[in-house]
């Protein structure tokens, strides 16, 4: 029986605690039930044989079938050229903003941290698509240009190869780099650069010998997480790999899955060996950060973060990364911009191009499933979002707050996911929803269930974070002058948390709406997104603009959206501080 003790600093009536053993129960079940029973059906689907009406007799053929053949090491060589790929220059790029960022006094730092989160919120497929445009062999743009310029005979620059795919995944995914090492940076003490320098040190060896080994946690963190979700990746492979005959675990998987007839036995198969390198280097991950409080340079002895003074280079650095950000987010975004006026594929600053025209969007706007995939796009990504915000604010909750041996479960459970890659939460929650007789298929709410499942990590860290940072005698104080749990949880801890769960609450629902590798194996005829759609639009071969306006389309309301939560969020923050400097000093 899971059974919450009572804490000795923290003692509470016994209605409050059957109350909260109450909760543990349903906030486990709830877990179990989103992540592992998938995973279960994922397991059986791989090791029986598939009859057309369920699990068949127990096998192994499904991975003699997945694994004896020669293709499985090259599968394998991708993936994991790719992930690493990803991951190192991801690092780069996303560790020189944030250096550029926190630690320098370089101008624009605000703008550049804007723009990074802007940029995050772009759906991965739309940037793919965008680089197509941009960095195609044959009609790519760039290509053009420096064919024109430079008298060439063949395209200098190919996205259609390892080094394409690479880039990007990694224009897109850097403001995660930089979001694991911003905080880090902006914690350094700088004094202990100071003292290395004053010792006679040159800055080249106090950065490798002072710098980087104190970074050494957070930058190990954002490599490991980084290669997971790099091997997580679905858009990049599917419409930049495939057509370059370079297959990876993600598209392997999808591909099972859509056989004539469905291999789903191979296809699980597959995910299993996928799930297993994913647990691997989330072990390592942990293993990594398991230590961090031995670099830690924050102190009670007068820290005062500092950052470093540039002179006569503060412009040329932060034109630098003005130029990065134009590079990595204005050259995509004014590609399809452009793309969107012209039927017929028109490439910038090359001859004379047609008259631009609306007649793009007019299509879009009455094409017969848009309206139906934007409304269940914002309608799932917003239920996810508060569902999520919701159920990891009483699972963090219990889990640091209970005296309970189980409660570790609970933080266990919601931080599994993300060693899951989407394709494998898609496919496994399809086999479990064609055997569990729940009428779900085909609906919204399969689709809920598969974003609020792959967005419970990040939720999960977000009430953790907050959760701790608030001390429990609030909680003590309140429970003491009678509240009641709801009460607790409404009247004091809501407020307080508010600036972290509104933050998850954006950041879940832009991971929702740019959601694609779980989504295509659960839409049907009636449960449209915008992800699978404009997939659907560019493997069809429509019209270069149409595509490109569908993409605009989607790009500017949410990043106004995004911008527009952002500010939300930062007027809670500043009146969350003027309240408690208000309740300290009254």
């Amino acid at each position: 029986m899971v059974a919450i003790e009572p804490s000795a600093n923290f003692s509470l009536g016994a209605s409050r605690w059957r109350r909260l053993n109450f909760l543990l129960i349903v906030c486990v079940a709830i877990g179990v039930w989103l992540v592992l029973v998938p995973v279960a059906a994922l397991l059986l689907t791989a090791f029986t044989a598939d009859t057309g009406l369920g699990f068949g007799a127990w096998t192994l053929d499904n991975f003699v079938e997945a694994y004896a053949s020669e293709r499985i090491l090259r599968l394998i060589g991708n993936s994991l050229i790719y992930a690493a790929g990803t991951a190192a220059l991801t690092l780069l790029i996303g560790g020189f903003v944030a250096w550029v960022v926190e630690r320098t006094d370089a101008p624009g730092g605000a703008l550049f941290h804007n723009l990074a989160l802007l940029s995050f919120a772009v759906p991965g497929l739309l940037m793919a698509m965008a680089w197509i445009f941009v960095l195609s062999p044959n009609i790519g743009w760039i290509n053009a240009v420096l064919k024109s310029a430079f008298r060439l005979r063949n395209a200098p620059l190919n996205i259609y190869s390892m080094g394409g795919m690479i880039w990007a995944l990694s224009s897109h995914y850097f403001p995660l780099a930089y979001l694991a090492l911003g905080p880090a940076l902006r914690a350094l003490d700088m004094r202990m650069e100071e003292a290395g320098l004053v010792s006679g040190g040159r800055y080249r060896q106090v950065l490798s010998k002072i710098t980087l080994p104190l970074l050494r946690p957070a930058i190990l963190s954002g490599l490991l997480l980084l290669f997971i979700m790099g091997l997580s990746s679905y858009e990049v492979p599917r419409i930049i790999g495939r057509p370059a005959r370079i297959d990876v675990f993600t598209t392997q998987i999808q591909a099972a899955t859509i056989d004539t007839p469905p291999e789903f036995g191979v296809a699980s198969a597959l995910s299993l060996l996928l799930l297993v390198v994913c647990l691997v280097a989330v072990y390592f991950y942990r293993r990594a950060t398991r230590n961090a409080e031995a670099f830690a340079t924050i102190t009670g002895k007068g820290y005062m973060p500092t950052r470093i003074e540039l002179g006569r280079w503060r412009w040329p650095v932060s034109l630098s990364i003005g130029g990065l950000f134009l590079l990595i987010l204005g050259l995509p975004l004014f590609t399809l911009f452009w793309q969107s006026f012209f039927s017929n594929l028109s490439q910038p600053f090359m001859g004379s191009p047609p008259p631009a025209t609306l007649a793009n969007y007019q299509y879009i706007l009455r094409y017969p499933i848009f309206l139906d995939a934007v409304r269940t796009s914002v309608l799932v990504s917003a239920m996810a979002a508060t569902v999520v915000v919701a159920l990891t604010l009483v699972m963090a909750w219990i889990a640091r707050r209970s005296a309970s041996r189980f409660a570790w479960l609970l933080d266990a459970l919601a931080s599994a996911p993300i060693a899951i890659p989407s394709v494998i939460v898609g496919a496994s929650i399809l086999f479990t929803y064609l055997v569990v007789p729940v009428g779900v298929y085909d609906t919204i709410w399969i689709l809920l269930i598969a974003y609020v499942t792959l967005c419970l990590p990040y939720g999960m860290r977000f009430a953790s974070s907050g959760i701790t940072q608030i001390h429990r005698e609030l909680e003590e104080v309140a429970e003491v002058s009678g509240a009641r749990t709801a009460q607790v949880l409404w009247r004091v801890l809501l407020p307080l948390l508010l600036p972290f769960l509104l933050a998850a609450w954006i950041y879940v629902f832009v991971l929702s709406v740019r959601e694609l590798g779980a989504s295509i194996f659960l839409v049907g005829p009636g449960t449209n997104v915008l992800g699978t759609i404009s997939l659907t639009m560019w493997e069809e071969g429509g019209s270069y603009g149409a595509v490109a306006a569908l993409g605009i389309i989607q790009i500017v309301p949410l990043l106004a959206i995004v911008a527009g939560l952002r500010s939300l969020e930062t007027l809670v923050q500043r009146r969350t501080r003027a309240g408690a400097t208000k309740a300290r000093t009254g």
